[in-house]
């Protein structure tokens, strides 16, 4: 199992042909994991703060499953553990929840099953710390640019309403962060936030991830399961990528949003539905709408406070602080001395288009702080960069035959593919995308 730096996930089975065939099903999907048979290099990788899940068998030699729940706990009680069982039984089922595991999945485990719960642990990381960032500092949420500044000026006032609102932008220009302040600056803010994405949802189980489920209610629903819906209580739903909800779906949104109440599958018995609704997405919805892939009754009743955010290459002010912010943290967080922006890499970063917006430029910083040994950064630092952006640097924009944003961003993702030898996940993580947009942007002629 390598160290070098910090994964989603971390699988723990004894037998090492398991594991790496659970490995390679998170990674295909995007999750950044590591295999391993010795549940105590994982109990490691927590200590180390290098692992945000942890996936572990439950029967192992020398420590099972569920004395590594316990240390894991004991070591990170942040860190969720989920464990793989052949022995499906109440008891066991008991047992596990006792010892603080996240959940329990039985063998043969469905690829969509493990998936859809991988990615609900680390939603829930993702969720506790951004959830402390914001607590902890609105910094965040400041900007230079006049246009993020007047939406960011009408956060508080938005926050008391309760309308739904819809956030829309590109990938990664801080949509959920924006959601997550209404919810924190409003009355809600002690009620759960709980987030969606509804283009990372099978289509045939997102009908039971939203309303939930009872036992029986279809084949594999061995138990009744609250939907994210009910889980939402009074709080706020965050419905992101809602352009990707499938129109089956849009259909019974539109009649919760309409009515105030849904029924889980299987169910005559329907519960209130209190929730504050903030849906974002990277489409234009409008135009979905006019090809007949959104539905218009719908896109009316989701946008009654709309919120529209610039992309970063339309806030350049914004980019060398908060990729010095970014640097900051990561540096911290490493152990290391600061790291800085030498002149000619900062001119670097001005040049750069960012297709990925603010979440390319965060990884893009994770990903110098690991590799440079050295407190100031240099252009070369940036060799991942496409030869565009060096290739402006230092040089005048009136004298210079500046590309269109669009060619830059199509030569950029090219770029990105052929440095990953065509690996769509590694390549999603760099340019700070998900898997769809990518899929989208390939097929753009």
């Amino acid at each position: 199992m390598s160290r070098t730096g910090s994964v989603d996930v971390v699988v723990v089975d004894d037998e090492k042909e398991m594991a790496l065939v659970l490995r390679d099903l998170l990674e295909a999907e995007g999750i950044r994991a590591e295999a391993t048979t010795d549940p105590r290099q994982a109990l490691l990788r927590v200590r180390e703060g290098k692992a945000r899940v942890v996936l572990s068998d439950v029967n192992m030699p020398g420590m099972s499953g569920l004395d590594l729940v316990r240390e894991t706990r004991r070591v990170d009680n942040s860190v969720p553990v989920l464990l793989i069982t052949a022995f499906a039984t109440l008891e066991a089922a008991m047992e596990a929840v006792r010892a603080g595991a996240y959940h329990y999945l039985t063998k043969p485990v469905q690829a969509d099953d493990l998936l859809l719960w991988v990615r609900r642990a680390l939603d829930e990381v993702r969720v506790r710390s951004e959830l402390a960032d914001l607590k902890g500092s609105d910094e965040s949420l400041h900007s230079l640019n006049h246009s993020m500044q007047k939406i960011l000026s009408q956060v508080p006032r938005l926050a008391q309403l309760s309308g739904t609102v819809l956030v829309s932008g590109e990938s990664g220009t801080g949509k959920e962060r924006v959601a997550r302040a209404l919810h924190f600056r409003s009355h809600r803010a002690d009620k759960p936030f709980v987030p969606v994405n509804c283009g990372a949802i099978p289509e045939n189980l997102i009908e039971s991830e939203l309303f939930g489920h009872e036992e029986g209610a279809f084949t594999g629903a061995v138990r009744t399961q609250e939907g994210l819906f009910e889980v939402a209580g009074q709080g706020t739903l965050f419905l992101d990528e809602i352009g990707e909800l499938p129109l089956s779906m849009q259909a019974k949104l539109l009649r919760v949003l309409q009515e105030g109440r849904f029924r889980r599958i299987g169910s005559r018995k329907e519960l209130e539905f209190g929730a504050r609704v903030v849906a974002a997405t990277n489409r234009d919805l409008a135009e979905e709408v006019r090809g007949g892939r959104f539905r218009e009754d719908l896109y009316y009743r989701l946008n009654v406070i709309p919120v529209q955010l610039p992309p970063l290459r339309e806030r350049t002010e914004d980019v060398l602080p908060l990729a010095q912010r970014f640097l900051e943290r990561q540096s911290q967080r490493a152990g290391l001395p600061p790291r800085r922006l030498a002149k000619e890499a900062q001119g670097l970063l001005l040049s750069h288009p960012w297709p990925g917006n603010i979440r390319e430029l965060g990884n893009a910083m994770e990903r110098v702080v690991a590799f440079a040994d050295h407190e100031i950064l240099q252009p070369e630092d940036f060799s991942f960069l496409p030869v565009e952006s060096a290739r402006l640097v230092g040089q005048n924009p009136l004298e210079t035959d500046w590309p269109t944003l669009e060619e830059l961003e199509k030569r950029y993702v090219g770029k990105v593919m052929e440095k990953t030898a065509g690996q769509r996940a590694k390549a999603c993580e760099i340019l700070g995308i998900d898997p769809k947009t990518l899929y989208r942007k390939l097929r753009e002629p």
